[in-house]
This record gives C-alpha cells, sequence and structure tokens, in this order.
C-alpha cells in the first residue's frame, strides 16, 4: 500500500525524469485510467481513426506507467 508522500514522490521524480515529450516536445502530465496513474504527453488524445491509429504505432508519444493502485505496485 502506497501512503501519499510516497505517491508523491513517485510522480515528481517521472515528471522530472521525463518533463517533455521526446516525439513532439509538449510537457508531459499525469493521468488517472482506472486507479493506474500515467505519465503522457500532454499534446496527444486518444485515436479516433485508423490513420491515426497508424501514426500512434508508428510514432508513439511518452505514455509511461508511475504507479497502479489497483495492484499497489509502483512501476
Amino acid at each position: 500500500m502506497f501512503d501519499n508522500a510516497r505517491m508523491l514522490d513517485l510522480i515528481e521524480q517521472a515528471l522530472e525524469d521525463d518533463p517533455f515529450c521526446p516525439v513532439c516536445g509538449a510537457p508531459t502530465t499525469i493521468e488517472d485510467d482506472s486507479g493506474r496513474l500515467w505519465l503522457v504527453c500532454s499534446a496527444t488524445m486518444k485515436p479516433t481513426t485508423v490513420l491515426g491509429r497508424v501514426s500512434a504505432a508508428v510514432m508513439p508519444h511518452r505514455r509511461r506507467l508511475i504507479v497502479d493502485l489497483s495492484e499497489h505496485v509502483a512501476a
């Protein structure tokens, strides 16, 4: 189980390690996806077209798991 201080440390460390997306240079942010905290590129959205999905696969923007709260695991 994580306490608030440990989670905050993990989030801050992730933002310090990867402040910008290496593909487009946009700032990274933290997003919650069903109890999982991800470091993601702030310029990307979920692709809705076939071309969008292909380009996301070829040049993926930053998306890294930071904390999985559902499993209580640090990535």
